[in-house]
């Protein structure tokens, strides 16, 4: 395998971006409306913090932290989701953290083993955001009962292994093109969760259906496939055992003339004894970078994680 080549997208991406204190025991936010924008300094990690226009300490927020892919950094990977635009209209608070430089200067998440420390360096990624999370409720006007995480491909990988640990409860994950454990197991202590999984079918980095021996494609990255993906988290949930479609919609371009625009199909995990949200967007054609000038997915997608 190459990682470079397979999961480096970052010279796509630059060229779009070139044309384009409460009682829950971590205390009170301080009281000054501006604080610093940075946090993660301690661990030699900073992260950059956007926060609404009208930030409000009076308020309390959704804390939103991004997972950016393989080879990319936080900063490119909001230019897919555009979420730092959308902190004031949907009212929540976003961390902006950047994985470990790895083969060749690319950054990654030390997720599973199969995406994607490739140099075996020891990485405790999940303690790291754990302790974004902390210094956030320390520092801002964060809700802790709505913490949230959203990642692509390699940080997709990332949100579902954080929730298969926990040390620090989230209440939601949005994953777009990522995937989990291959063994149930390895998921050491996953706990019912709100999620939404989006994931195009023409996806050639992390495939929609299951890549795995002995039929799966060696060359490819060895995934259970985005709709197992998603039943594991709605099993867990105790919602019944099939996906239904509630309906279409128009979230990409058409791929060839004639096809039809509501090209991404809402699935959804019915019946929930736990009460759960659970959706998988399977779009019809989209691939890896989901690119899309459509930013109603990206609206979609940032009210997910700011209710």
């Amino acid at each position: 395998m190459k990682p470079a080549s397979r999961w480096c997208w970052m010279t796509v991406v630059a060229l779009l971006v070139a044309g384009c204190g409460d009682d829950d025991g971590h205390g009170g936010p301080q009281l000054n409306p501006n604080p610093s924008l940075t946090i993660g300094a301690a661990q030699g990690r900073p992260a950059s913090v956007v926060l609404p226009a009208d930030y409000d300490v009076t308020q309390k927020y959704p804390l939103v932290i991004l997972l950016h892919g393989y080879g990319v950094n936080a900063q490119t990977q909001d230019f897919i989701f555009g979420l730092s635009q959308r902190t004031t209209d949907f009212q929540f608070i976003l961390v902006l953290p950047d994985g470990t430089p790895g083969i060749g200067g690319q950054r990654f998440w030390d997720a599973t083993p199969q995406c994607c420390n490739f140099t075996g360096t020891p990485v405790d990624d999940v303690g790291y955001l754990a302790s974004l999370m902390d210094e956030a409720m320390e520092v801002y006007a964060v809700d802790s009962k709505r913490i949230r995480l959203v990642g692509h491909s390699n940080g997709g990988y990332m949100a579902y292994r954080y929730m298969c640990e926990h040390p620090i409860d989230i209440d939601r994950v949005a994953v777009l093109a990522g995937s989990t454990f291959l063994a149930a197991e390895s998921c050491i202590d996953p706990s019912p969760i709100d999620v939404l999984h989006l994931h195009g079918t023409l996806d050639d980095t992390i495939l929609y259906p299951p890549n795995l021996p002995p039929d799966g494609n060696p060359s490819k990255v060895r995934t259970i496939g985005a709709e197992a993906t998603v039943a594991r988290w709605a099993a867990l949930s105790g919602c019944d055992d099939e996906l239904a479609l509630i309906e279409r919609r128009d979230y990409h371009q058409r791929i060839r003339i004639g096809d039809d625009p509501a090209e991404t199909e809402v699935l959804r995990a019915t019946n929930c004894a736990a009460g759960n949200s659970i959706e998988l967007w399977r779009a019809v054609g989209a691939d890896h970078l989901y690119v899309s000038v459509n930013a109603a997915w990206r609206d979609a997608v940032a009210a997910f994680l700011s209710e």
